[in-house]
């Protein structure tokens, strides 16, 4: 029993070709005048430089969209040869890939492979990333082509990465589309559709319509191909809707035939009919002789399923017709095939046995090409393998003659260097032993001593901190007495941090005295409950402020504590659970909570607090509680401390005869819990629990003044800086002459700095999330943002710090405390010698790198970077300021930033001065206006010639020779 052969419209095909093709998404017709323009001023030159390599390139690409294969690959070739012998790389690969694609598209794959991977090795020595990409890619079309499809998958997953990480659309729509197709091929239908709808989410949201609809159309392939036909039809739709907005008659014949098989295959012959005669129609139109041939087999197999013999018979016959004037084999043989239906059908036993007959003739010769490819594929194979095995065992051959001469180097000097060492040991053996013994004795006196000299110098000190203190405070008070109303704001803020620098004092005071054993504790006798409910519920609007709930709880036991007789010291608690509860709010985000459970069992008080932050490192838990240890990682801990609170609050609990203990899941969140017991001592004092002062910081920081219709132009200045008040006063003091946006971490600062693009960024170095040093390096390594000058704030002097700074990119380094005369100084000197530099490039010709040294390394290779590519496509009509932006990695807004912060001059200015300059050359040198105009990306010599003379102030047609 025959099947007939419907065949589908290859529109899927297209997909593959988009990536093949490096200079258009559809197919196009070319102007044969374009062919003949370059290939007449070829023939008047005969220099052998990049432009004329560049428009045997051209002119190849052209001859490749009207399918000219075989001479593409002679323009190619002689490109190819001409680059190489003037050293030219770019010129040469793209010939490389010029002739992969040729050969690609007349079947012979191994000659294409060696073209492409000649181009990868070329693109690979230059570095750009994303004709590597490119390189890769038609590698992957190769194999596919070949159906090789695990290596094409590598190659294709190669090309995907790479655009990836270069964030470029288009090249990440055409690997998500290569890879569907492969595993559409291996019929892994799910994985197909994984990654056209992965290709999809990428250009629903563009005006891609092109791109788009190709989309729909490779979902509703794959739908179509699971059997899912309601699904198949919805896409395919969609796909129909897109290219008649576009236009593209071929494709919209495509997808009438697609949908027309579909309704075939749900046996609705009626709407298949519909659809078929509609591809029919348009392929009449556009004069598609195969697509013509395609609908009347279509529209004969659905007649014949209908029982309308003479009409399928008809509509077959014009087909096979159609099929030989196009010589396409694999139809000729299909139509043969689905005619010898048709004649069994009308009982013409004699005629479809014909038929069949030649059906077998063309499935032969097709078979036999198909065998002819594959055979020279596994010769060329068999002769490559052949001479790698041959190379392989002369190199291991040589590695073992190599190998052996090492080892006997080897065991001789080991032996040489044994016996010496057995020699010298004996004699050292003694010497060290007793060095050891006298190293340990000294490092145990040197420990002593440090200690104590550690503890004086402590109590020393922090001693001499109080007067300054007291003096500072003490005028504060006075300024706030008789100062005016609109600078108490900074009166508090000094008087508050006045207060903080103090407390730090006494705790340092206090583990001083601890450590000599000369803190004492006072005991009395009270409410201890209430006591240390007061305490909790003194930081309730400090909790509050910051958006944290906290929670007190008792327990059912400890609500028995006022009956009970409990010595305790109430300083001592205020300090413990002063400490705990703030460092417990402080680093709690917001949204979260802070909850302090009192429990009473065996004769002892157990306080435990629990907070909902990011928890503690399991590596600092065993730390915590050690004199200025602190957590050394910005990332753990939001707020940085000083090392004492915690110190001081496990001396405390130990001097009350108690213990404190920590623990910290893995999924976040920190619990301290603390016990101390009834003291046993006759010094007792009955007292009322004692108030607590806690000195809490100010959580909401005086706003910088805002100018609500602040000027644009003003330059604009990015602080970054964790603590708000510095972050504040930075702003509030630099000066109005500029424009200011603030980052409270570096990752914060980051993005900000991308999306704004400002012209300084000033930023703190210790910060949470990425540090100033990563803030630099990321900024600098990133070519949107490498061309900002960046100052680093840092509490750390020494000169290897500052040297860290400066390495990673940094423009300044600005020590804390820093002078406001200063940072306003460094401020306005970078941004005055970044508008000096500006006017360098102000002019009608372009600096060179030795007229302006003080441009920095990575600006200078921008500036290179962009005029190399507008001068590699200086007589590309199409290129302009989009193309320009893709070929740099930025988008249009970010390269029209970057380019006037560096130069002053905006893209389209910067390409017309860059071409114009060329002009001036090309006519020195004896060219014609109108030669000239089309050498550098004018298509019309009257405008070129208008552009010339408002730019040099002189036509022309007035440069002699």
């Amino acid at each position: 029993m025959f099947t007939p052969h419907t065949i589908p419209y290859r529109i899927i095909v297209f997909v593959f070709f988009i990536s093949l093709t490096i200079f258009a998404q559809e197919k196009k017709s070319i102007p044969h005048i374009e062919i003949d323009s370059l290939t007449n001023i070829l023939a008047k030159e005969s220099a052998s430089d990049t432009l004329t390599v560049n428009r045997i390139n051209e002119l190849s690409r052209l001859l490749l969209r009207v399918s000219e294969f075989d001479q593409a690959i002679v323009h190619a070739q002689k490109s190819e040869q001409l680059a190489k012998k003037i050293k030219y790389k770019f010129g040469q690969a793209t010939a490389f890939s010029i002739l992969g694609i040729a050969n690609v598209y007349k079947g012979n794959y191994p000659l294409a492979l060696d073209n492409f991977q000649a181009n990868l090795k070329i693109t690979e020595a230059l570095g750009d990333q994303r004709d590597i990409a490119n390189s890769y890619n038609y590698i992957g079309i190769v194999y596919l082509s070949q159906g090789n499809y695990p290596l094409a998958l590598e190659y294709y997953f190669k090309t995907l990465k790479i655009f990836e990480e270069l964030d470029y659309k288009k090249g990440i729509l055409n690997a998500l589309n290569n890879i569907g197709i492969v595993y559409k091929n291996q019929k892994e239908y799910s994985k197909a559709l994984e990654y056209y709808l992965n290709a999809l989410k990428i250009v629903e949201n563009t005006d891609d319509k092109q791109s788009t609809s190709m989309a729909y159309n490779n979902i509703g392939s794959v739908y179509q191909l699971q059997g899912n036909y309601p699904k198949a039809l919805e896409y395919l739709f969609q796909a129909l809707a897109l290219k008649q907005e576009l236009g593209n008659k071929q494709e919209q014949a495509g997808c009438y035939n697609n949908i027309g098989i579909i309704y075939k295959q749900q046996e609705n012959y009626p709407e298949a009919l519909k659809y078929y005669f509609k591809f029919l129609e348009l392929a009449l139109e556009i004069q598609d002789k195969p697509s013509i041939a395609l609908a009347n087999n279509n529209i004969g197999l659905v007649e014949l399923e209908l029982n309308r013999v003479d009409s399928a018979q008809k509509h077959i016959e014009k087909a096979l017709i159609l099929a030989k004037e196009t010589g396409n084999k694999s139809l000729i043989r299909d139509f043969y095939y689905n005619t010898t239906l048709v004649d069994s059908t009308l009982g013409n036993y004699k005629d479809a046995y014909q038929n069949y007959k030649q059906y077998i003739v063309y499935r032969d010769s097709l078979i036999n090409q198909e065998n002819e490819k594959k055979s020279l594929e596994i010769s060329m194979g068999y002769q490559f393998d052949k001479k790698a095995a041959l190379f392989q065992e002369e190199l291991k051959t040589k590695q073992l003659q190599r190998n052996i001469a090492f080892v006997g180097i080897g065991v001789m000097a080991l032996l040489t260097i044994l016996v010496f060492y057995l020699f010298k040991l004996r004699n050292k053996k003694f010497k060290i032993e007793k060095q050891n013994l006298e190293l340990q004795r000294r490092e145990v006196e040197i420990l002593k001593e440090n200690e104590q000299f550690k503890t004086r110098f402590i109590a020393n000190i922090s001693h001499e901190f109080r007067t300054p203190l007291t003096l500072i405070n003490g005028h504060v008070e006075v300024l706030k007495q008789k100062g005016d109303q609109q600078d108490f704001s900074h009166f508090n803020e000094i008087e508050q941090n006045g207060k903080r620098l103090l407390t730090l004092i006494n705790q340092l005071l206090d583990l001083s005295k601890m450590q000599s054993g000369q803190y004492k504790l006072k005991y009395q006798n009270g409410n201890v409950l209430n006591q240390a409910s007061m305490l909790v519920q003194s930081f309730h609007s400090y909790a509050q402020q910051h958006g944290i709930s906290l929670i007190l709880e008792h327990t059912e036991s400890a609500k028995t504590l006022p009956e009970r007789q409990f010595n305790y010291s109430s300083e001592a608690l205020a300090i413990i659970i002063t400490n705990l509860i703030s460092n417990a709010i402080k680093y709690t985000p917001a949204g979260g909570s802070v909850t302090t459970e009192i429990d009473y069992k065996q004769d002892k008080i157990f306080i435990s607090i629990t907070d909902t932050g990011i928890g503690i490192s399991p590596n600092d838990i065993p730390r915590i509680f050690e004199r200025f240890y602190q957590v050394d990682d910005p990332k753990q801990r939001t707020y940085a401390g000083s090392g004492i609170g915690l110190a001081l609050v496990k001396e405390l609990v130990n001097l009350h005869q108690g213990d404190i203990k920590v623990e910290s899941p893995v999924e976040g969140g920190c619990t301290f819990t603390f016990w101390i017991e009834s003291a046993q001592t006759e010094d007792i004092e009955t007292t009322n629990a004692i108030e607590p002062n806690n000195d809490l910081p100010n959580s909401q920081p005086t706003p910088a003044a805002t100018d609500e219709s602040e000027n644009t132009e003003l330059p604009l200045v990015l602080v970054i800086e964790d603590q708000s008040e510095l972050r504040s006063f930075i702003v509030d003091n630099l000066g109005q002459q500029y424009r200011y946006e603030q980052a409270s971490n570096g990752k914060d600062g980051i993005r900000l700095a991308k999306e704004l693009l400002p012209d300084l960024i000033i930023s703190d170095v210790m910060m949470p999330d990425a540090n100033g040093y990563e803030v630099c390096e990321t900024l600098k390594n990133n070519v949107a943002t490498s061309h900002i000058p960046i100052i680093l704030l840092t509490a750390k002097a020494e000169q290897k710090d500052k040297l860290t700074g400066l390495q990673t990119g940094a423009d300044d380094y600005l020590t804390k405390p820093f002078s406001l005369a200063e940072i306003r100084l460094r401020v306005k000197n970078i941004l005055s010698f970044k508008e000096l530099l500006r006017k360098k490039f102000k002019g009608n010709t372009m600096p060179t790198a030795e007229e302006t040294p003080e441009l920095n390394t990575r600006d200078r290779k921008f500036v290179d970077d962009v005029t190399g590519l507008v001068e590699q496509n200086i007589s590309n009509l199409q290129f302009g300021v989009n193309t320009l932006a893709d070929g740099v990695c930025l988008s249009v807004s970010q390269l029209n930033r970057k380019l006037k912060t560096i130069t002053g001059k905006t893209p389209a200015e910067f390409i017309r001065n860059i071409r114009l300059e060329e002009a001036v050359e090309l006519l020195k040198d004896g060219e014609s206006v109108a030669d000239t105009a089309w050498a550098v990306g004018f298509e019309d010599s009257v405008y070129f010639s208008k552009v010339f003379k408002k730019h040099w102030g002189y036509p022309p047609s007035s440069v002699k020779k």
